[in-house]
């Protein structure tokens, strides 16, 4: 069944879920099938060894299942938590366009609440590895909107506790790129008053200690007032390819600069980051 097919079927399904079921549990059928296909040529999923073809379908049947799962949940009771194993296991290895519509699916899902925070959050995490700035972007939008929605009208204490644990160690990840994405989730959350108590900032404290120097400045530069770089990079979702390129190759250059002023040197990060590691 081709694209407009399924978005037809989908619309049909959600209309009149007792006419459509036996034409649901059909594409259930296909997506066992072409999943089965997927997790036997030699557990790489979605990595080349199928056709291109075969990822456009898969993906298409995964999104059409992700919106209407909610609408045949006893059917389909099984797929939310194959998703996120799907995306935990492969996620390094996954066809790039394949993956990102995979967790554009388990976004629809969370947002649905037939995932919840805890199953979500190590993979959404996990996923700022990627390199795929597309994808991080994605993530991040999606983690903001997540913790504001849950704070909406008063604080959810149950719900940030974990948050917070779980961007406490992503701060700590030993890969920069993701700790940096992490960071940039706290100071956005701050700067959107939605996390704004002493508890948040000392999420950004642990930056203060991380063992890259980009991150332990992008930490200190928060304290500093000096973050407002970044904070325009996170209302677009995103982080410029400039800081990609020092983070992955290394720090060509850790000179900042806003408007022709120079806010941090080389020397003030040598010195910051001896002397943050002493403490």
């Amino acid at each position: 069944m081709g694209k407009i097919d399924l978005l037809e079927l989908q619309s049909r399904c959600k209309r009149d879920p007792a006419g459509y079921r036996e034409d649901f549990l059909m594409q259930l059928e296909h997506f066992n099938a072409l999943h089965a296909v997927f997790s036997s040529s030699s557990s790489h999923v979605g990595t080349g060894v199928s056709s291109s073809k075969d990822h456009e379908n898969f993906g298409d049947l995964v999104s059409f299942i992700s919106h209407v799962h909610t609408v045949y949940k006893s059917e389909s009771s099984w797929f939310p938590s194959l998703l996120l194993a799907l995306i935990d296991q492969h996620f390094m290895r996954l066809d790039v366009s394949l993956r990102r519509r995979l967790v554009a699916a388990l976004i629809l899902l969370r947002n649905r609440n037939c995932v919840s925070v805890n199953q979500a959050l190590p993979i959404f995490f996990k996923l700022f590895r990627c390199a795929d700035k597309q994808l991080r972007a994605l993530v991040f939008k999606h983690v903001v909107a997540d913790v504001k929605l849950a704070n909406k009208g008063k604080k959810n204490e149950a719900y940030n506790r974990v948050v917070r644990q779980f961007l406490r160690d992503a701060v700590r990840d030993e890969n920069p790129v993701a700790a940096k994405k992490a960071l940039a989730i706290v100071t956005e959350l701050y700067r959107r008053n939605i996390w704004n108590d002493a508890k948040s900032v000392n999420l950004v404290v642990e930056a203060c200690f991380h063992q890259h120097p980009k991150i332990l400045v992008a930490g200190l530069k928060f304290f500093l007032g000096q973050d407002e770089a970044a904070e325009r990079a996170a209302e677009e979702g995103g982080e410029s390819d400039e800081d990609d390129d020092g983070l992955a190759g290394g720090d060509k250059d850790m000179n900042t600069k806003q408007g022709g002023k120079q806010l941090v040197s080389k020397d003030d990060v040598f010195k910051a980051y001896h002397k943050v590691s002493l403490l």
